[in-house]
């Protein structure tokens, strides 16, 4: 019966909802309904609308040929494949003053001072050296890490893919840079009777004359940081490094054609090596059959002008010819023309007149059209401010400079430009010691990318040392510590004599608030092992009393630093802490209210027999007996006053105070009587001295 009702019920749902959609529908027919709500149930189509289009266009409206402009498509710019990097790198303020980034997650080999900077990146260069190697012995070792091959310079421990005598076999060597083999093969060519090509000839030529018919000694970017460069160039007589008969010589007078390329190529390479006699023969021979000289090569014959010669006089009229000569050939000069023209100058610096004729130089320079580069203003400043003359120089002429140069980007387009900051600098630091000038060099090589022009490691370190040593007397502590936060400890380290310039800076403007900024740098160096620095660094701590914020931080470098020395104090390379050190960090507690510790510190001095070499300053001693007797100890104030007593300092004003402030018996006042004539000091420095 139930099941029967079920089935019912569901039949009468059934012809329900039939009904009422058959009645919903006509309702929508007839426009009762709105379209929203038909969308229910049914979503509408998207209409379509046709425009037809106009059979005729408005005269008006019709745009005349003469007034089309033409579609400009604007030329590819070729791009590096970092451009997007350099962009999004040039909106964020890159912080320099950090570690090396592959040190960055280990503080212990983090490079704070010069000779651990210098040890480290001298790892990292071995490192990769024998990684190099281990891949060209054993390339097939390594063939599951990179789906590419390896690059050939990584390759040459495989040896050549041409063994035998062949021109072939001769052009792979010069590739790779091997001159001794690439000798061996030319001769092992030459003597078998074949024949090589003229282009061949001069491209073994070029490798020989540029490498001096010596393998090259590669060397790294982290390399060419390091180690100095090479500066024979500015000396007055560089050794001649040219040896006759050599393998350059032997190919050129083998060549088919000696051509005005082979010869140019011999200049340049006798001038580098400072062959002077052979430069001019060459030059001459070349000039004899009319051949055209290029402005490298014209470059390279000036570099020799000044050698073997007596006067500057000789020197002005050989530079004369070669320009008269370069003109009248219609070679125009650049920039090294008239760099490579001063350089003798500048060898020649002391001699009368070489001053004149750069200066001359110089306007004939901007007359051709030049601009002036770091290298050009290199030269002259030598020659004006040689920095072994002594004698009272005036800044005009660099002021003059500095004017021309401040607020420009520079790149580095010669062996020279890497030399400005640092000489400049130097330069204000031996002969005009002036802050604001030094200020505006420094200020030049923020500018841009003028900072990647400190070459290497050396130029660096120079740099920054004149920088400290003239602004720390002259300018104030706040300016000194702008530049100290920039550059210190990552970039440059100070040496001792500059930190103890800045305390001395520190004490003058009474900015005690950066010591412990200071301190925090000195941590990672062994600058605490030298007494000196030792002793001076906490007489800064013990100048004066501060408030209670900073002097608790003062107080709390003083208690590291004898916490260092009790690490330690059984081995060799402990701190140096004497009695000068205890009084002065005595006079540092007693400035935080700090008795307790204070009189530790006097203990400490008292049974360490090591500390005996120096003792305590009389001030520290007499700070720490009045702070004795104001706390009514009468055995610590005994101790204290006898200790005086024995070092002879005078403590007759405490022998007094102690008697009025104290609570004393009998026995104790003739004790602390017996005191301040000497009469028990005397008996009793020898049962002291037993004691100790």
């Amino acid at each position: 019966m139930a099941a029967r009702v079920g089935q019912s019920s569901n039949l009468t749902l059934i012809v329900c909802n039939r009904l009422l959609f058959e009645q919903v529908r006509r309702l929508s027919t007839s426009g009762l309904l709105s379209a929203a709500s038909w969308t229910i149930r049914s979503k509408s189509k998207r209409e379509k609308i046709l425009y037809e289009a106009p059979k005729s266009i408005p005269v008006d409206k019709v745009i005349k040929k003469s007034e089309v402009q033409d579609i400009f498509i604007p030329q590819k710019i070729r791009r590096s494949p970092t451009a997007i990097l350099e962009a999004l790198a040039s909106t964020v303020r890159n912080d320099i003053n950090q570690p090396i980034y592959s040190t960055i997650d280990d503080p212990f080999l983090y490079s704070t001072t010069d000779r651990v900077k210098k040890s480290h990146l001298a790892a990292f260069e071995s490192g990769r050296k024998a990684a190099q190697h281990m891949l060209a012995l054993y390339p097939d070792y390594f063939t599951q890490i990179w789906e590419e091959p390896l690059p050939d310079g990584w390759k040459e421990g495989t040896g050549n893919l041409y063994t035998e005598p062949c021109e072939a076999a001769l052009i792979e060597r010069i590739a790779k840079r091997k001159v001794t083999e690439a000798v061996d093969m030319y001769r092992t060519i030459v003597s078998k009777g074949e024949t090589l090509s003229q282009e061949s000839q001069e491209k073994l030529l070029e490798l020989l004359v540029v490498f001096n018919c010596k393998d090259p000694e590669e060397e790294s970017d982290i390399g060419s940081y390091i180690n100095a460069p090479d500066y024979r160039t500015f000396s007055p007589f560089p050794p001649n490094t040219w040896k006759k008969g050599n393998a350059a010589e032997e190919v050129f007078d083998a060549l088919p054609e000696q051509s005005a390329s082979a010869y140019c190529q011999m200049i340049r390479g006798m001038a580098a090596n400072y062959h002077k006699e052979g430069v001019m023969s060459m030059f001459n021979a070349m000039k004899a059959n009319k051949m055209p000289v290029d402005v490298e090569t014209y470059n390279a014959i000036l570099k020799v002008a000044s050698l073997d010669t007596e006067t500057m006089d000789d020197v002005k009229l050989f530079i004369e010819t070669i320009l008269k000569d370069m003109a009248e050939n219609k070679v125009n000069p650049n920039e090294r023309t008239f760099i490579s023209a001063m350089i003798n100058c500048r060898r020649l610096s002391r001699w009368s007149g070489s001053k004149k004729f750069v200066l001359a130089l110089l306007s004939e320079m901007k007359a051709c059209g030049i601009e002036p580069g770091l290298s050009t203003y290199v030269e002259i400043l030598h020659i004006f401010y040689y920095f072994k003359d002594k004698t009272s120089k005036t800044p005009e002429l660099f002021e003059q400079v500095l004017k021309d140069l401040e607020g420009k980007e520079f790149e580095c387009k010669t062996e020279n430009d890497v030399q400005f900051f640092r000489s400049v600098m130097g330069m204000i630091a031996a002969h005009f010691p002036d802050s604001k000038l030094a200020l505006r060099v420094h200020e030049l090589l923020q500018h841009g990318k003028n900072k990647d022009l400190l070459s290497n490691r050396q130029a660096q370190y120079g740099y920054y040392s004149d920088l400290f040593s003239v602004i720390i007397p002259l300018e104030h502590v706040d300016v000194v510590m702008d530049l100290y936060r920039e550059v210190v400890p990552y970039i440059f380290f100070p040496t001792s004599e500059t930190y103890k310039l800045i305390l001395e800076s520190i004490e003058m403007h009474e900015n005690y608030h950066y010591v412990p900024e200071v301190y925090a740098d000195l941590q990672w160096t062994s600058m605490f092992k030298d007494f000196d620095f030792l002793s001076r660094f906490t007489q800064t701590l013990a100048k004066r009393k501060h408030e209670a914020k900073l002097q608790n931080e003062i107080c709390m470098i003083a208690s590291s630093l004898m916490d260092q020395w009790a690490t330690k104090q059984q081995l060799h390379d402990a701190l140096p802490v004497n009695g000068v050190v205890i009084g002065n960090l005595i006079i540092t507690h007693l400035n935080n209210d700090d008795l307790k510790t204070a009189w530790s510190l006097f203990q400490t001095y008292r049974n360490n027999r090591r500390m005996r070499g120096a003792d305590p300053s009389e001030d520290s001693l007499t700070q720490l007996a009045k702070h004795v007797i104001s706390s009514q100890d009468f055995e610590d104030t005994k101790e204290i006053l006898h200790v005086m007593s024995i070092l002879d300092y005078n403590i007759s004003s405490l022998v007094e105070k102690s008697l009025q402030n104290m609570s004393l018996s009998d026995m104790e006042r003739n004790y602390i009587q017996g005191l301040s004539t000497g009469s028990i000091s005397s008996s009793s420095s020898s049962d002291s001295s037993d004691s100790d």
